[in-house]
């Protein structure tokens, strides 16, 4: 039986994995989703004998098709165990994170929750913004993507878990990432500071942060 994989990715990304699937596997069928509507109409085509590798895409996918794949599917994860969720460099840079990474997991029917097959940590910038943060992560990511595109062109098995590598139990939302964005009217400079670099364009009190730090500046606290 010809193997085949749906990659769930965005436009820009898509042809470049594409081709590096075909190239570790010539006879694959390599199909690419973009949004539910579009995977749900791809995992139908192949009556669910297919495996998903989804390559830093914020889809959700919901437990009914999750339950009709035949074959293990695959997240990859901006973001190393320590930070499942939503919008891990955010937290990562407000914590002051010395290492990040990228995790590559089984998909299960809690977000961010299936064993973990792969991670590749990095040291995390001093004073990194998110954008900056986001596109180191992109990097490390890609590689992780040839790790498993490697093995899932080659077999419809399952990767072997990672077992020494687990969850943190503390899951962002979405909810959480807006609430960090909004500066609290008892902000330090500091606090100011790693909320806009955090944060970035989502950052609601960047005029108050501005006014802020201009403050502390003129008066040499930072």
């Amino acid at each position: 039986m010809q193997r085949r994989i749906i990659i769930l990715t965005a436009r820009r990304e898509a042809p470049l994995l594409q081709q590096f699937l075909l190239e570790q596997n010539p006879f694959l069928t390599v199909a690419v989703a973009h949004n539910l509507s579009s995977l749900t109409t791809a995992v139908n085509r192949f009556d669910g004998n297919v495996r998903i590798i989804s390559f830093l895409a914020g889809t959700i996918i919901p437990p009914s098709l999750l339950s009709r794949l035949r074959i293990t599917p695959y997240n990859i994860h901006p973001g190393s165990p320590e930070y499942p969720g939503s919008h891990p460099e955010s937290f990562a840079i407000w914590e002051d994170a010395e290492t990040f990474g990228v995790t590559a997991h089984e998909m299960a029917a809690r977000v961010d929750a299936g064993p973990i097959v792969a991670v590749c940590r990095f040291p995390a910038p001093p004073n990194s913004e998110r954008m900056e943060l986001a596109d180191l992560t992109y990097a490390h990511a890609v590689n992780v993507f040839s790790l498993v595109g490697a093995f899932c062109a080659d077999t419809d098995a399952s990767m072997p878990h990672m077992e020494q590598e687990q969850w943190a139990p503390r899951k962002r939302t979405n909810k959480q990432f807006q609430a960090l964005c909004q500066m609290p009217a008892n902000a330090t400079p500091d606090e100011a500071a790693r909320l806009w670099r955090a944060c970035g364009d989502d950052f609601v009190g960047q005029a108050a942060a501005q006014a802020l730090l201009k403050t502390a500046s003129l008066s040499g606290r930072v």
